[in-house]
């Protein structure tokens, strides 16, 4: 039978594996978190270009850009996508304004 001194070093070790192993999750959940804060930075960035590369496609800056068809066919997807997207924000508009002269006929009437 253990005596209590060998009970508490036991105790000791398994608290001192369980306080490393605390540590040990704390520094990698630290470095989740500045891998997931670089990969939005990258993501942002690449957004950044796109659009500048987008917008000198569009302005005719870059002819030489045309001529890449898989640069083409991203810019004809991002324009029927801007289209869509516009065609969304004027339905929702008008459904606002729709939501607004009901409310102003309801409150006009008794």
């Amino acid at each position: 039978m253990p005596t209590k001194q060998q009970i508490t070093e036991a105790l000791k070790e398994r608290f001192a594996d369980v306080a490393e192993h605390g540590r040990v999750l704390g520094q990698a959940l630290k470095v989740r978190t500045d891998i997931a804060v670089t990969r939005r930075r990258l993501r942002s960035t690449l957004a950044d270009l796109g659009e500048s590369i987008y917008g000198r496609m569009e302005s005719g800056a870059m002819p030489e850009l045309g001529d890449d068809e898989a640069l083409t066919s991203l810019q004809e997807r991002v324009s029927g996508l801007k289209a869509e997207l516009c065609f969304q924000e004027g339905e929702l508009q008008r459904l606002v304004q729709e939501k607004k002269g009901t409310a102003a006929d309801d409150a006009g009437n008794p």
